[in-house]
């Protein structure tokens, strides 16, 4: 290790961590020290003289700077605790320094550009695409940020499943006091389950839909399917509490991960309901 050589972050160094272990087949990544040369290759790519060779070269490590070795090994250890690295290559290599990606862990960091390892990334990650966001929902996604990481799965579920009810219900809110717009939403009453609320707003946004901006309505339809998708979990049609059995992790997963793309379509069509400038709609007779 030198400590003359450029010192990385944290996120930047699990990022590569993460590329690297996905790529752990095509490259031989099965032991610590080899993730550690592979890693040093990937910041050496420019002048490295053996960039674009799939074998490893040897030293390559030497090239980190000590401080980033340590970190590397940090980050194994984060992800092994997070269920998406796992010990051992084989029944014959069943632990350390053999190392590789689980089935989780697999399906995990190949879905979607949003990867977070703790509840400040994921809040990191949500924020940088969804400026809009109510307090109530944050305080339902730190706790299902929380209860993911201590393997609670159906409390996440829960915990996200009300967060997007939070959301959603502002955007009713908002629907039915738009003065362009807000005589289409009337209907929905307030006695309504959540899940009938959802599908009568789809009904009612339906004739909209050719006057609307494409930005605000575009894959709509899959947004709110991924609302009532997590809703499901742990409730029925009339928004009781079931017995539901948990989730699995990597479906837990996946959700909050659609929650991010979910939050910002609601907020694209929030603000465009507010908006005067669209012809209003004739009522047909």
């Amino acid at each position: 290790m030198s400590p003359h050589q450029q010192e990385h972050g944290y996120e930047e160094l699990r990022e590569v961590v993460i590329n690297v272990m996905l790529d752990a087949n095509a490259n031989g990544v099965d032991r610590f020290e080899k993730l550690l040369e592979k890693t040093a290759l990937e910041f050496c790519k420019p002048d490295w003289p053996g960039h674009g060779q799939q074998h490893f070269s040897y030293g390559a490590a030497s090239l980190l700077h000590p401080n980033d070795a340590e970190l590397v090994l940090e980050i194994v250890w984060d992800l092994f605790r997070q269920g998406i690295v796992t010990l051992g290559l084989n029944a014959s290599n069943p632990g350390w320094p053999w190392l590789r990606l689980s089935r989780f862990g697999e399906c995990a960091l190949q879905h979607g550009a949003y990867r977070f390892h703790n509840k400040a990334e994921f809040m990191k990650a949500l924020r940088s695409e969804v400026i809009d966001i109510s307090p109530d929902a944050v305080v339902y996604l730190r706790e299902a940020i929380a209860a993911f990481y201590k393997d609670c799965l159906l409390s996440s579920c829960v915990m996200l499943g009300i967060a997007a009810e939070s959301e959603f219900l502002r955007l009713l809110d908002v629907a039915k006091s738009s003065k362009t717009y807000g005589k289409h939403f009337s209907r929905i009453g307030d006695g309504l389950s959540i899940r009938a609320k959802i599908l009568r707003f789809g009904e009612a946004i339906k004739p909209m839909l050719t006057v609307l901006p494409e930005s605000a309505t575009d894959e709509l339809g899959n947004a709110f399917n991924t609302m009532q998708s997590i809703i499901r979990t742990a409730r029925n049609g009339s928004g009781q509490p079931t017995a539901a059995n948990p989730p699995s992790r990597d479906q837990v997963y996946v959700y909050l991960q659609l929650f991010i793309p979910f939050a910002e379509k609601l907020m694209r069509l929030r603000h465009t309901l507010t908006e005067a400038d669209y012809p209003r709609l004739v009522h047909s007779p």
